[in-house]
Order: C-alpha cells, then sequence, then structure tokens
C-alpha cells in the first residue's frame, strides 16, 4: 500500500516544515517524540522529508549523548571514582585482574585531564557508529520479511529509534545527578557509590527501551506495503527479527564504547 501525497504537516500539534532552522526543527522533533510518535513514523516514511531529518537526527543524538558524557563524568567527579579500563588482550591473558576497576580520583585529576573528553568521545562514537555497523543486517531483515523500503528508509528508522532514546535519556538524567550527590552529600560505602557510577555507564542501554520499542513499532507499521493475505505472518517474522536485531545491537555498543574509551583512555 503506497502512502498517500497529501501534506501531513498540517495536522501536527507543533509545526514542522522541512525547510525551517535546525534549532527550531530539532524543537519540533524532540516535542513529536515525546506527544505524538505516530506522526513522527509518519513523517519519516515520506521520502521528500527523509534528507531533512536524518541530520537533524544525528545533531539531536550528538547534543544529548555529549551532554550525557559531561554529567557522567560530573557525578564521577563529584563521588571520587573514575573507572580504569584494562585492554582486552591484556585481560585475556590473565585470570586475576578485572577488567573495569574504580581508582580514586579528585576533581582536578578529572576536568584537567583528557579523561572527560575521552569519555563524551566514546559513547558518541560507541552509540552512534554500532547502528551504522548494524544497519545492513537491519535492511536484510526487513527484506527477508518481504517489506517493501528503501536503505534510506531503514537509516532514518533507526536513527529515529536513537532520538527516542536520546530523549529518555535527557529526561533520565536530571534523576540520576541528584543520585550522584546523594552519593557525595550522605558519604554512602564505597560499594554503593561503585553502584551508582555503574548505573551511570549503563543509562543509555536503560533509555534503549524506549528507542527499541520505537523502531519495533515504526517498522511494524512498515507492514501495511505487505498483501493484506500474508501480513500478519510477515508481521509476526518482521518482529522476532527485529528482537533479534535488538539483542545484536545491545551486545554490539558496549563493546564498541568500551574500545573507544579504553583507546582513548
Amino acid at each position: 500500500m503506497a502512502i498517500a501525497d497529501e501534506p501531513i504537516f498540517e495536522s501536527l500539534s507543533v509545526p514542522f516544515e522541512p525547510r525551517q532552522n535546525l534549532a527550531s526543527g530539532m524543537a519540533a522533533i524532540v516535542e513529536l517524540v515525546l506527544k505524538d510518535r505516530p506522526q513522527l513514523n509518519r513523517i519519516i516514511r515520506r521520502p521528500a522529508h527523509q534528507a531533512e531529518l536524518i541530520p537533524r537526527f544525528l545533531a539531536l543524538e550528538l547534543v544529548a549523548f555529549t551532554l550525557f558524557g559531561f554529567t557522567l563524568a560530573l557525578v564521577l567527579s563529584v563521588a571520587g571514582y573514575w573507572p580504569k579500563l584494562m585492554d582486552v588482550a591484556t585481560y585475556l591473558r590473565q585470570d586475576t585482574l578485572p577488567l573495569v576497576e574504580f581508582e580514586p580520583v579528585s576533581a582536578q585529576d578529572v576536568w584537567l585531564t583528557r579523561r572527560v573528553p575521552a569519555l563524551v568521545t566514546a559513547y558518541n562514537i560507541g552509540l552512534i557508529s554500532t547502528v551504522g555497523i548494524c544497519l545492513p543486517s537491519l535492511y536484510f531483515y526487513g527484506l527477508l520479511a518481504g517489506v517493501r523500503m528503501t536503505f534510506r528508509d531503514v537509516v532514518a528508522h533507526a536513527l529515529k529509534s536513537q532520538v527516542v532514546m536520546s530523549v529518555m535519556l535527557i529526561g533520565i538524567l536530571p534523576v540520576y545527578v541528584a543520585l550522584g550527590l546523594a552519593t557525595h552529600i550522605f558519604k554512602t560505602p564505597a560499594p554503593l557509590t561503585f553502584l551508582v557510577v555503574l548505573l551511570g555507564m549503563l543509562l543509555p542501554f536503560v533509555a534503549g527501551l524506549a528507542g527499541t520499542c520505537s523502531l519495533y513499532t515504526g517498522f511494524l507499521d512498515l507492514t501495511d506495503t505487505l498483501p493484506s493475505s500474508s501480513r500478519c505472518g510477515r508481521a509476526v517474522f518482521l518482529s522476532r527479527l527485529l528482537i533479534s536485531w535488538s539483542v545484536c545491537w545491545t551486545a554490539v555498543t558496549p563493546v564498541a564504547i568500551y574500545s573507544v574509551w579504553q583507546m582513548l583512555s
């Protein structure tokens, strides 16, 4: 079933024009993520708008992941601990030292060295590059299920899911900052502090659940391009493939983040 060519922006609760400036366009996308994701799914199916939306999706993700990186660095500096990452090859050659351990640091050691740029860069590269790495398999899964789509459709949907994750991540950050400051104010024991720090490092994956759900629903909407006689069975098959892809992305992303972070550190 082809998508009708009627204008779809007129009914939006928030104005969104393809040629509007970058800042207002990003604000419109955030509002659609929060208020009307089905409408956002319909917008990104319009080939005429995908070229405008994809750069905005990337810009929004970079802003969100950079803000997350600096926030995590702030909590780490307040907690007084910083993760020390061992080279994976070295770790595999021995069985005594842990892969990650937390070492005491001062705020000066955190902010006046390359620790913060390394952290921010690792999360930006790791979270975004792994989508690119896994994109071919996502495109193949869609074709395997019989969905009519282009590679640019897949890129738009994958980046849209990360935008949803980014918005959810920004929403979680104030709560996490309050939790991190509490560990400093109340002088919590070291094991509890380590747990809070570890939680911060995993926050993108917690927020990623929302992005996975968005990708899932967006791809299932594409099954309206299939014949009605086989749509139900193909939708079930596609849903299983999407779950498999999400597991693959979840496994690859921490490896990418760790590798970049360890290399830059």
